[in-house]
């Protein structure tokens, strides 16, 4: 996408169709955490994850009038397509996230050792672990558990971030498209100026989505937070 030169129609058909294949490829099929059945993707943990983050990082780059020169259509209607993506690919992965789970893992971790067949008084873990069903559940416990906080950490600290400067910059004094495809995204309407604070932040570019009474407010409290009132 960074070379010199323009695309063919045909590289930028197929860049399309391999994002959105991407985009709606399922995710791993993995044990639940308390499955004694292996993990079955050697070597790896989180690459349908990262795969995802990739195909907004890409969107967020695009060159969309350019492209819509290069496919010979309407640069909005890519506009729309590439913010559908986004939307898509955030949803899935917030609707995998369960926020709570950490509290319930240090119990189920001292349950998993407690079970230790070489250790029946759930001290410490053997350095000589025979029994696979156990080293299995423990495996997938730590796995979940590192995916779960993966789920979170790739959309808050990568997706969010590219997904509403792309908005912003897609849909100028738009309001309506871009707190659609924020809702479309898996957000509630108390979440959406949120979201914006902590992505793009209130300036002279978003400023239109603090528009009407509700965006008056919070910007007014985030004024005074800001300056510690």
């Amino acid at each position: 996408m960074r070379r010199h030169g323009t695309m063919t129609r045909e590289e930028a058909c197929d860049m399309l169709w391999s994002l959105y294949l991407i985009s709606g490829a399922p995710m791993y099929e993995a044990p639940d955490y308390d499955s004694v059945q292996p993990w079955p993707y050697k070597d790896e943990r989180d690459n349908d994850i990262a795969a995802k983050s990739r195909v907004i990082s890409a969107l967020s780059i695009m060159d969309t009038k350019q492209m819509s020169r290069n496919l010979g259509i309407h640069e909005q209607r890519l506009k729309h397509l590439h913010a559908a993506y986004a939307a898509a690919i955030i949803k899935r992965l917030k609707s995998l996230h369960l926020p709570d789970f950490g509290k319930k893992e240090t119990a189920l971790k001292d349950e998993i050792i407690r079970s230790h067949p070489a250790n029946p008084d759930g001290n410490v873990i053997g350095s000589d672990i025979k029994d696979y069903e156990w080293t299995h559940r423990w495996n997938n416990l730590v796995t979940f558990s590192s995916r779960n906080s993966m789920y979170h950490s790739y959309v808050s600290k990568i997706m969010e971030k590219r997904f509403i400067p792309m908005l912003v910059k897609y849909f100028p004094d738009q309001a309506g498209e871009v707190v659609k495809y924020i809702r479309k995204a898996g957000y509630g309407d108390g979440e959406v100026l949120a979201l914006i604070d902590r992505t793009a932040g209130y300036n002279s570019n978003t400023a239109y989505l603090y528009q009407g009474k509700s965006g008056e407010e919070h910007r007014k409290k985030l004024q005074r937070k800001q300056s510690g009132e």
